[in-house]
C-alpha cells in the first residue's frame, strides 16, 4: 500500500482524510515555516479546528479558508496555493527588500521610524547595526546639520593645531570632538525621537505601521503585486477560500457551516451549533491587562468600533460589511456619529480577528476599539459612556496555545509546532519499558541518534548561518537528508527532558542574551511547561533555527525563506506520519513507522482520570474543613446553602426547583471521591496515581502512577462568550 502520509502524487478526498486539529504559535519566521507544513499535512489530513496567534493567527486564518476552499469545492487546489506562499513571500522588489519586508510599509509620518529600527533586523553584529542607524539618522536635517557643524568646527581646530605643530594636543582634540560628535549624534536622535517621530508614531495607534498602507513603487509593485499587510492578508485569505479581494469577506460562520449544504445558513447563524470548521485566535486587551479570545470578544462587555478606525486599518471590501453587519445598538450606550457595534461572532470577517491577534507592539499599531464603562457617572441623558480599549498581539499573553481545543480523551490528534532558538535545545531519550522505568532500572539513556542532530546542540556550527545549503533540493525531504538534523519529535511515551536555553555561553557580555531570556521566560513560562507535559510533548514537532532566524526579522533573502519553507515541510512530514495509521515508512529514517495516536489517547485519559481522582479527594475534604471552619465562624454550612436556609444573603442561589439535584448531585460526587479513597486504603493499585515508594531514585517512575510532570485540574474564569465553551453538550443518551 502507498504511504499515504508521504504521497505527494496521492489525491485527498474527504472519505480518504484524517481529521486533525492544529494550533500555530507567533514569531515572524513562523509564517515562513508554516505554510509548508500545512500543504503537506493537507494531503492526509482535513483540519477542524484551527488556533493561532500573532504571526500564528495569520497562518490559521489562511488554514481555515483553504480548508473552506476545500471542502466547499470554490477551491480544491487551495492547498498548493498555500504551499506556495513562502516562494512569493520571498520574491525582491527593485528597491531590493522582499514582498515579506513590504508587507510592514510605514504610513507617511512614522516612515522614518521604520528606516531607523530596519538596520536591527538586518544581523551584522552591534557595530555595523550601529553603523546603519547613524547613516539612515543623517537623513534628518536637525541631526545633519548639527553634525556638520560640529565636525566643521573639529576640523578647523584640528588644522590650526596641526599648523601649529601641538601634535599631542591635536590628538586629545580628536579624541574630544569624537566623543562630542557621539553625544551630539545621540542628543540630537533623542529630540527627534521625543518631539516628532514618537507623537507620530502614538498618534498611529503605538505603532509603525496600521498594516493597511500600500508600498509605492510604481510600476514595481504594480508588477509583483506589492500590497500591505492587511490587504494582502485579505487577498490571500479570500483567495484560498475561493473568492475574490472585493466578494464579502470570509466569515467566521462560513467556516462553521462549510460543505454542509443546505443547512448552511442556519448553521452560520447559530453559534451554539456544531463547527464544521472551528477557528479561535488570541489577543491582548492591554486596556484591561487580560487575554482575550476572538470570535467571540465580547467579554465582559461589549464592543464598538469608529468607522474612521475600522477604515484606517481594513480594506474598503471589509469595512462595508462590518457596517452592513453591524450589531445592535445597546439602547443603554450613548450613541456617537459614525460608531457602530461590532458584529455578530457568526458574522465577524476573518481578516479582522487575524488582524487583532497579529499587532506586534512598535511594529504594528494596537487596534482601538470602544467598550462601555460602567465605573464612571453617566451622561446627561443617563447613558453609559463609551471607553476606548486597545487590543495588541496575541502573543504577548499566549504565544502557543497548546489548549485551545484539548478535551479529556481526544477523538483527533492536535498538531502543534515548536521553533527552537539558536541558543535553546531540544534533547531526546531513549523509549523506556511497559513498566515506565528505562531498561537499567536508573535513569533513562540517551537516544545517541537524536543527541548527535544540531537540534540537540545549541549554537552548534551546523545551526550558524554560515552552514546553509547555497540551495535547497526540489521535492519532499528524503530519509538521511541533512535537513532532519533541525527536526525533532518525541515519540509516544519517551521522556522528554526539560530543554535548556544557553544564554550563558553567548559571545561578548553577555547583557543582550541575558535580558532577551528574562523577557521570553515572563512571557513563554506557561506555553513552556505545556510542552514537556505528558500527552502534549508528543504531539509537539520542534523545528531549530539559525542565528539569523527568528525574532523581527523582516527582510530574510529568498535562500533563508527556502532554507526555512523545506524545514516546515519536513516538520509536516514527520507529524502527519506519526499519527496515521496507514502511513509505513518513517519520512525521517525510513524505517517501519510508529503511530502514536492509540498512545496519546491512552496518556490523556491517564491525565484525566488522575487528576480528576485528586480532585475529588480535595472537594471532599474541603466540603468537610470548610463546614467546620463555618461553625466556629457561626456561618451556614454548605446544605444550608443549597437548600436556601442560609442565614446569610447569596449570589447565585440554587433555584428552587433545582435545589434537590444540587443535593443529591454534590453528595453523590462525595460518595465517589471517598469510595475510591477506600478502595486505595485496602489495594493500593486502586488509584489512577500510584504514588513513589520510599526511596524510590529520583528520575524513576513506579509502575501505577500517572503520567509525570502531573497534571492538576483547576479553576479558571473563560476568556470568551463562546456558547459552546459555557456549557459543555449533554452526551448522546444513545451512547450512555
Amino acid at each position: 500500500m502507498a504511504d499515504a502520509a508521504i504521497d505527494p502524487g496521492r489525491v485527498a478526498t474527504p472519505e480518504t482524510l484524517l481529521d486533525c486539529d492544529v494550533v500555530m504559535a507567533g514569531g515572524v519566521t513562523s509564517g515562513i515555516i508554516y505554510p509548508g507544513a500545512i500543504a503537506v499535512i493537507a494531503r492526509r489530513y482535513s483540519f477542524h479546528s484551527i488556533g493561532g496567534t500573532s504571526v500564528g493567527a495569520i497562518a490559521a486564518a489562511v488554514t481555515a479558508a483553504a480548508e473552506y476552499g476545500r471542502r466547499t469545492g470554490a477551491n480544491p487546489k487551495a492547498f498548493e496555493q498555500v504551499g506556495a506562499l513562502p516562494k512569493s513571500l520571498g520574491d525582491t522588489a527593485e528597491d531590493g527588500h522582499s514582498r515579506l519586508f513590504h508587507l510592514f510599509t510605514p504610513e507617511p509620518q512614522t516612515k522614518p521610524l521604520l528606516a531607523l529600527v530596519t538596520p536591527l533586523f538586518g544581523g551584522g553584529g552591534p557595530l555595523r547595526q550601529a553603523a546603519r542607524i547613524f547613516k539612515v539618522s543623517l537623513s534628518t536635517w536637525q541631526v545633519a546639520v548639527s553634525m556638520a557643524a560640529i565636525a566643521a568646527i573639529a576640523l578647523a581646530t584640528l588644522v590650526a593645531l596641526a599648523a601649529a605643530g601641538r601634535p599631542v594636543l591635536l590628538i586629545v582634540c580628536l579624541i574630544a570632538f569624537l566623543a562630542l560628535l557621539l553625544l551630539v549624534w545621540l542628543t540630537m536622535l533623542a529630540v527627534v525621537l521625543a518631539r516628532r517621530w514618537l507623537p507620530a508614531w502614538r498618534r498611529n495607534g503605538y505603532g509603525i505601521c496600521t498594516g493597511n498602507w500600500s508600498p509605492q513603487n510604481g510600476a514595481d509593485a504594480a508588477q509583483l503585486g506589492l500590497q500591505g499587510l492587511t490587504p494582502w492578508m485579505n487577498r490571500v485569505v479570500q483567495a484560498a477560500a475561493g473568492r475574490a479581494e472585493t466578494d464579502p469577506p470570509l466569515t467566521f460562520g462560513d467556516l462553521w457551516s462549510a460543505g454542509q449544504g443546505g443547512a448552511t445558513t442556519e448553521v452560520a447563524a447559530d453559534p451554539t451549533a456544531p463547527r464544521a470548521i472551528d477557528l479561535a485566535m488570541i489577543a491582548s486587551d492591554i486596556s484591561r491587562h487580560r487575554i482575550v479570545q476572538l470570535p467571540f470578544l465580547e467579554s465582559p462587555s461589549p464592543l464598538y468600533a469608529e468607522v474612521s478606525v475600522l477604515e484606517r486599518y481594513f480594506p474598503p471590501s471589509v469595512v462595508d460589511w462590518m457596517k452592513a453587519r453591524a450589531g445592535d445598538y445597546d439602547p443603554r450606550v450613548e450613541v456617537r456619529p459614525r460608531v457602530i457595534r461590532l458584529p455578530k461572532p457568526q458574522d465577524l470577517p476573518v481578516i479582522f480577528g487575524a488582524r487583532l491577534s497579529l499587532s506586534f507592539p512598535v511594529l504594528l499599531s494596537a487596534v482601538p476599539l470602544l467598550t462601555p464603562d460602567f465605573a464612571r457617572p453617566k451622561d446627561s441623558n443617563g447613558l453609559l459612556r463609551l471607553r476606548r480599549v486597545w487590543f495588541s498581539d496575541g502573543g504577548l499573553v499566549s504565544n502557543f496555545p497548546i489548549h485551545f481545543f484539548d478535551s479529556p480523551i481526544p477523538s483527533r490528534p492536535t498538531f502543534c509546532f515548536n521553533l527552537v532558538s539558536f541558543d535553546a535545545e531540544v534533547p531526546n531519550v531513549e523509549w523506556p519499558d511497559d513498566e515506565g522505568r528505562d531498561q537499567d532500572g536508573g535513569v533513562p539513556k540517551v537516544d545517541i541518534r537524536e543527541a548527535e542532530k544540531p537540534i540537540a546542540q545549541p549554537r552548534a556550527p551546523a545551526r550558524e548561518a554560515a552552514s546553509r545549503p547555497k540551495a535547497q533540493p526540489s521535492g519532499d525531504p528524503q530519509p538521511g537528508d541533512p535537513v532532519w538534523g533541525f527536526i525533532s519529535m518525541t515519540k509516544g511515551n519517551r521522556f522528554s527532558p526539560v530543554p535548556f536555553t544557553a544564554f550563558d555561553t553567548a559571545h561578548g557580555t553577555g547583557i543582550a542574551p541575558f535580558f532577551q531570556t528574562l523577557l521570553n521566560t515572563a512571557r513563554f513560562w506557561s506555553d513552556n511547561q505545556m510542552l514537556i507535559a505528558p500527552g502534549v510533548r508528543d504531539r509537539v514537532v520542534n523545528i531549530a533555527l539559525r542565528d539569523d532566524e527568528g525574532g523581527l526579522n523582516l527582510d530574510m533573502s529568498p535562500k533563508v525563506i527556502a532554507d526555512l519553507d523545506r524545514r516546515g515541510c519536513a516538520a509536516g512530514l514527520l507529524i502527519s506520519a506519526r499519527f496515521d495509521p496507514q502511513a509505513q515508512q518513517d519520512p525521517e529514517t525510513g524505517e517501519t513507522n510508529e503511530e502514536i495516536f492509540a498512545n496519546h489517547r491512552w496518556v490523556r485519559y491517564r491525565n484525566f482520570m488522575a487528576a480528576f481522582e485528586d480532585l475529588s479527594r480535595r472537594f471532599a475534604r474541603s466540603r468537610r474543613t470548610s463546614d467546620k471552619a463555618a461553625l466556629v465562624r457561626d456561618e451556614s454550612l454548605l446544605d444550608d446553602m443549597i437548600a436556601g436556609k442560609a442565614k446569610e444573603k447569596l449570589g447565585y442561589p440554587a433555584p428552587r426547583a433545582a435545589q434537590p439535584y444540587f443535593q443529591s448531585a454534590t453528595d453523590d460526587f462525595e460518595r465517589l471521591a471517598l469510595k475510591m479513597a477506600a478502595a486505595t486504603r485496602v489495594d493500593p493499585n486502586a488509584t489512577f496515581d500510584r504514588p513513589r515508594s520510599p526511596g524510590l531514585a529520583q528520575g524513576r517512575q513506579q509502575a501505577g502512577a500517572a503520567p509525570r510532570p502531573k497534571m492538576r485540574a483547576r479553576l479558571r474564569p473563560l476568556i470568551n462568550n463562546d456558547p459552546r465553551e459555557e456549557i459543555a453538550e449533554l452526551p448522546d443518551p444513545s451512547e450512555v
